[in-house]
C-alpha cells in the first residue's frame, strides 16, 4: 500500500510557530569496516525497484562514554562480519548497506543500515542465519558489554525520492 507524502520542505516548514527544538546530528560512515568486506557502504545505497516488498533495517547502538569506545565496537564488528555475512541460509536479497558513527550530536551513537530486498521475510530469514555464526554471536556478545541501549526500526520506502533543495 502506497501513501502520499508531501515535499520535503513541508515536513521541515514550521508555519505554526510550535517546533520546540531542532536536532542535527552528523554521522561518518565506517569505510576502513566497510571496504575491508567488499563493502560500498551509502554510494551503493540504490533503491527497491527490483522487489516491491524491500525494507531496510535501522540498528542503533548507544555506546558506554569513552574515547577507545567507538574504534572498539569497531574492531569487534569488523571482527564478526564477515561470518555474518556469509551465514548459511542468509537471504541472498540482504546486504550491508552501511555502518554509521556519530561525530556531532550524540556521541558513541552507532547505526547500521541493512537492505532486504525481499522484505521482512528476508530480514528473520538472515536474523537467523547469523545466529548460528559462531564468530558473529561472540562478537556480539563483547559488543553488549560496550552498549547502554541497542533499538531496531523496520523502515519500508514509500513514494518516490525527496526533493535534494
Amino acid at each position: 500500500r502506497q501513501h502520499a507524502l508531501p515535499p520535503a520542505e513541508e515536513w521541515l516548514r514550521d508555519d505554526a510557530g510550535d517546533v520546540i527544538s531542532r536536532r542535527a546530528e552528523l554521522f561518518a560512515e565506517a569505510q576502513q569496516l566497510l571496504v575491508s568486506n567488499g563493502l560500498s557502504g551509502l554510494a551503493g545505497l540504490g533503491n527497491c525497484s527490483d522487489g516491491a516488498e524491500c525494507v531496510y533495517e535501522l540498528r542503533e547502538y548507544q555506546l558506554k562514554l569513552g574515547y577507545d569506545t567507538v574504534p572498539r565496537f569497531l574492531e569487534l564488528y569488523g571482527a564478526g562480519l564477515p561470518s555474518k555475512l556469509k551465514a548459511e541460509g542468509t537471504c541472498e536479497s540482504t546486504s550491508l548497506v552501511t555502518v554509521l558513527y556519530c561525530e556531532v550530536g550524540v556521541l558513541n551513537h552507532v547505526i547500521e543500515l541493512w537492505r532486504h530486498g525481499n522484505g521482512a521475510q528476508a530480514m528473520e530469514q538472515s536474523r537467523a542465519a547469523a545466529r548460528g555464526a559462531a564468530e558473529w554471536r561472540a562478537a556480539i556478545a563483547k559488543i553488549a558489554e560496550l552498549a547502554n541501549t541497542f533499538g531496531t526500526s523496520v523502515l519500508r520506502p514509500v513514494g518516490g525520492p525527496l526533493p535534494t533543495q
